[in-house]
């Protein structure tokens, strides 16, 4: 059976993600350089119920524009994190959080609670120590960041979520035809079936849709997804059973602060129309779509993604952006059906060298 059908589409998309990324950082020019050992940072080992896990730190203590970024991300983190630390590092201290399953942190627990990961962002906040932050998560890590800021409200500034919806519920719901099922345990490997279906999701296929750095891109995954280790699968299906066992229960806590939701404009796994319904739900939020870039836009337009993050949470206008191919404001009460106040779409500009 294939590992698309039998283990879930997401799960199996986290997992060919993490293979990747040595490659994908040869794609984007940047040096491998794991969370440990970057020259300079500040790295903080800690704990949750005896799992070791670590946060990569980049202080700003001269001339903070904003309170600290806390970035979580799927397995393409690090790379992510390295085209955000100049832009962010400028105006904010930077965080990333490398959870555990990734990395060099412990796997996951089987029978971790629901709330493990939501504790784990937590022991970040209380052991930096950071009392409130500007929270982003991306992907698969989006409804960690959204139930994280739903049940401690009083430590999220502002929120970030890239190429994310509510929940992986919704995500799977998403795709119910690509996943049919969710057990425990991985132990096949790829077949090209699984490969075609998780590239079409990941990178747009459409004729005519110019997506930038999109065919580097497949080419590139397509050639790594063929070598995951069975050992490898499994460790980031742990990680994902994790996150898709996230509580929804906020405790009675409701997230109202600046939300910004936004992905690429050819997004096949969060489709732009999901992610709008989502932002709408987090009103006061904005929407906004990113040019000529599809479900990997923190990848294919890595600068351009970093330079929207560092604007919204330093409260600078997003109006007018030229790799921006739409930008969408509500501003009602949360959950309403509210006016926008959208920016008419525009053929993106590709910004020069």
């Amino acid at each position: 059976m294939a590992v698309a059908e039998r283990y879930g589409l997401s799960r199996v998309v986290l997992s060919l993600m993490n293979k990747a990324v040595n490659t994908a950082y040869q794609i984007m020019g940047e040096a491998l350089m794991d969370v440990s050992s970057a020259p300079g940072d500040d790295v903080r080992v800690l704990s949750v119920d005896g799992v070791r896990f670590n946060c990569r730190i980049l202080w700003n203590d001269d001339h903070p524009q904003t309170v600290p970024v806390v970035y979580t991300h799927d397995a393409f983190a690090r790379m992510h994190f390295c085209g955000l630390s100049g832009p962010i590092s400028d105006v904010a201290t930077l965080v990333q959080v490398n959870l555990p399953g990734s990395g060099d942190a412990d796997d996951v627990p089987v029978d971790q609670s629901p709330d493990f990961l939501i504790r784990v962002l937590l022991e970040v906040m209380d052991e930096v120590p950071l009392p409130r932050v500007n929270l982003v998560g991306g992907s698969a890590t989006g409804p960690l960041a959204y139930q994280f800021a739903r049940r401690y409200p009083e430590r999220v500034r502002r929120l970030v979520l890239i190429a994310a919806v509510a929940s992986a519920s919704e995500m799977r719901s998403l795709h119910a035809d690509k996943s049919v099922s969710w057990d425990e345990g991985v132990t096949e490997t790829l077949t090209q079936s699984d490969i075609d279906t998780v590239l079409r999701l990941l990178v747009d296929h459409s004729s005519g849709n110019p997506v930038i750095g999109r065919d580097a891109v497949r080419d590139r995954l397509r050639a790594m997804f063929g070598h995951m280790m069975p050992e490898e699968i499994a460790r980031l299906a742990h990680q994902w059973q994790a996150l898709a066992a996230l509580s929804t229960d906020s405790g009675g806590g409701a997230y109202d602060g600046p939300a910004l939701v936004c992905t690429g404009e050819f997004d096949a796994l969060t489709p732009p129309e999901a992610c709008r319904e989502f932002a709408a739900t987090l009103a006061p939020s904005t929407f906004a779509t990113i040019g000529r870039a599809d479900h990997m836009a923190h990848l294919e337009r890595i600068h351009e993604v970093a330079d929207l993050v560092r604007r919204f949470v330093t409260d600078q206008p997003l109006d007018g952006l030229p790799y921006l191919a739409s930008i969408e404001y509500f501003l009602g009460p949360r959950g309403a059906e509210t006016p926008a106040t959208p920016q008419a779409p525009r053929p993106p500009v590709v910004p020069g060298p």
